[in-house]
């Protein structure tokens, strides 16, 4: 069956006036073809819609129960040209964000109210991964944006959002446990514990240049920072950690600072590929590339 715009309106027309002569001067017409569209939609349907009376139309049951369905109908397609630019303009739709498990410590919830505040109709679909596994989904388009370590491959455009010192995680026990001055990582005797180079490469690097390599303890690799806390706490070693993850506070895991000459500072930008066709992504890279984010150098020292 089908029925037009214009009947609907009509229709509804003369439902809320309840007169066909006043129907047709809102909708700007004659009387005599809105009569006969409502002739023709009441054929369509087998069922009277109006009863004539000598003042005007009384509206049927039958009419009631149609003239319900017609204001849902109108309405939405009255919101389907605005809802069309919002999504456009990037005021609706879904944003798809990866981020590493460290980066979700430092960074993700400054993101996300990023996100609430400059777009808060998006909705946002969040997935963990390693840095190299989001720039795979980026060149796919399976996530718009990232939070991912250096370095960036080329073809995708980023902008540093996050920067923050690496403390120094040793067990409860450890003979650096306790104490507020500044360590240097040469006081440390045990092994460190280390980050994989597959999951963790940015922080595996920097790590094995600060300390060396041969100071690795090579059978406890992990780009999970849970686990590296959980293998300090065992007593297997000493790692070096972005500060964010202080947060967490581990039982048994003491942290502490490093002395200037060995200080160092580690970064997470927000990443996307420009191919991405999603308005929402641009409008939020705008805001991060105009305004940055509070938390960009807020952990140093």
């Amino acid at each position: 069956m089908d029925l037009s715009l214009q009947q609907l309106r009509g229709f509804v027309a003369v439902a809320e006036e309840q007169h066909f002569g006043r129907a047709a001067e809102r909708l700007n017409m004659t009387q005599p073809p809105l009569t006969r569209q409502i002739q023709a939609l009441e054929r369509s349907l087998d069922v009277v819609l109006f009863e004539r009376t000598g003042r005007g139309a009384r509206i049927t049951a039958a009419g009631t129960v149609l003239l319900e369905h017609c204001r849902r109908v109108l309405a939405l397609l009255d919101a389907a040209p605005v809802a069309t630019r919002h999504a456009a303009e990037g005021h609706t739709g879904t944003l798809r964000l990866g981020f590493t498990s460290i980066g979700a410590y430092a960074i993700l919830a400054d993101v996300l109210d990023l996100v609430k505040r400059r777009i808060p109709n998006v909705a946002v679909e969040l997935s963990e991964m390693v840095s190299p596994e989001q720039f795979t989904a980026l060149g796919d388009l399976r996530i718009d944006l990232g939070l991912v370590r250096p370095p960036i491959p080329e073809g995708y455009a980023s902008v540093l959002i996050h920067s923050e010192d690496l403390v120094l995680a040793v067990p409860a026990d450890h003979a650096l446990a306790e104490g507020t001055a500044p360590v240097l990582l040469s006081e440390v005797t045990n092994n460190y514990i280390g980050y994989s180079p597959e999951g963790s490469r940015y922080l595996h690097d920097i790590c094995a240049a600060m300390i060396g390599v041969d100071r690795y303890a090579v059978s406890q690799l992990t780009s999970q920072v849970p686990t590296m806390l959980a293998l300090v706490r065992a007593g297997l070693g000493c790692a070096l950690i972005p500060r964010s993850i202080m947060t967490m506070g581990v039982r048994g895991v003491r942290y502490r600072e490093l002395a200037a000459a060995d200080a160092h500072s580690v970064t997470l930008h927000a990443c996307w590929s420009p191919d991405s066709p999603n308005p929402a992504l641009h409008r939020l890279t705008d805001a991060l590339t105009r305004e940055g984010l509070p938390s960009v150098g807020a952990a140093r020292g």
